[in-house]
């Protein structure tokens, strides 16, 4: 079975979303082909001196997240670079050194019932290929019950459910269970009657 890659003269940007209550967290992953590695590389290396200072990292990520907008039940979140991280020159001009963000939108927190995320990416269209997915939420009362993509994956809508969260219903189940294991250490040590 053939190996899946991107092709030689896409830049390739690949998304992964994780939904929380008051948070959406981005990690986007930037993987040029050999044939435009050249050419990305010159848009983040802008004093051209075959390096990506600190600086330059940090500009082209916010160039980058510029393009992005998420936005939750129609109000847009804005995003928040938290790292990023360049391959060395050599590995991404050979086509082969993916550049790494994460990124964050706070969110007020979600009421129970039914919300709507909308992703759009339009970073560099004209010489990429887009792939976005949304991750399992850690977080149980959270459901993923749809999503849609437009063709090209710039678009992502997510829907989603937040259960009722009860601060007593865990606490409840704890002294269910501390109640069960009571009666069993009671019913234990009650003498038998002969």
């Amino acid at each position: 079975m053939p190996a899946g890659a991107h092709r030689l003269d896409e830049y390739l940007q690949a998304t992964r979303l994780a939904i929380d209550v008051d948070r959406v967290s981005l990690e986007i992953d930037l993987t040029a082909g050999v044939s435009v590695a050249r050419r990305v590389f010159g848009w983040i290396d802008t004093n051209r001196d075959g390096q990506i200072s600190s600086t330059e990292g940090h500009a082209y990520a916010q160039q980058m997240l510029g393009a992005v907008v998420v936005s939750v039940d129609g109000r847009t979140a804005p995003l928040s670079l938290i790292d990023s991280r360049f391959p060395e020159a050599r590995d991404m001009t050979a086509g082969a050194g993916t550049i790494r963000l994460r990124a964050t939108a706070n969110l007020p927190a979600a009421a129970s019932g039914r919300h709507q995320l909308s992703y759009f990416n339009g970073h560099q269209s004209e010489t990429s290929v887009y792939l976005v997915n949304a991750l399992i939420p850690e977080d149980p009362r959270i459901q993923i019950a749809a999503q849609q993509r437009d063709a090209a994956q710039h678009r992502l809508t997510i829907d989603y459910d937040v259960a009722t969260h009860s601060p007593w219903a865990r606490t409840s189940w704890l002294l269910v269970g501390l109640a069960a294991v009571g009666l069993l250490a009671v019913s234990r040590r009650a003498p038998l009657n002969r």
